[in-house]
């Protein structure tokens, strides 16, 4: 029997504010959804601000519902279980810390990751950071 081997990416975005960083988002979880589990890990509470931006989409009611299923809270590091992310989509947004913490937390499991960083942040290398991923995830171009 023959299968597919599935290559794991490890993407970025960078963003100036939380409806950026949703707009930039919302068309890869849109196309994949069906592909994949998301689990969002975000420092900050994304719920209200999602709520906003999809009000103001042209998706239907169902894909709308889906994408506001997935959890937009904050989540905070000292309350998260282990648990297996296995071929999961995992987007991570917070501080270059809080990635940091996240990323040794699902450490060795073998995970689709989006790395998102707020361009405001102080001490950011873009190229450095850049370098340690497959592709940047922006509003032109969206990798499948």
């Amino acid at each position: 029997m023959v299968t597919k081997e599935h290559k794991l990416k490890k993407l970025c975005c960078f963003y100036v504010s939380d409806f950026h960083l949703e707009m930039i988002l919302l068309p890869y979880i849109k196309r994949n959804i069906d592909k994949s589990k998301f689990v969002i890990f975000t420092e900050k509470n994304l719920s209200e601000s999602m709520h906003i931006l999809l009000d103001r989409t042209n998706l239907n009611l169902n894909e709308k519902k889906e994408i506001l299923n997935l959890n937009w809270q904050a989540t905070k590091i000292e309350n998260m279980e282990e648990k297996d992310f296995t071929n999961d989509t995992i987007i991570i947004n917070g501080s270059r810390e809080y990635i940091t913490k996240i990323r040794e937390i699902i450490k060795g499991q073998p995970t689709n990751r989006i790395d998102c960083y707020n361009i405001g942040e102080k001490n950011l290398n873009l190229k450095e950071i850049r370098a340690g991923y497959d592709e940047v995830l922006n509003t032109k171009n969206r990798p499948e």
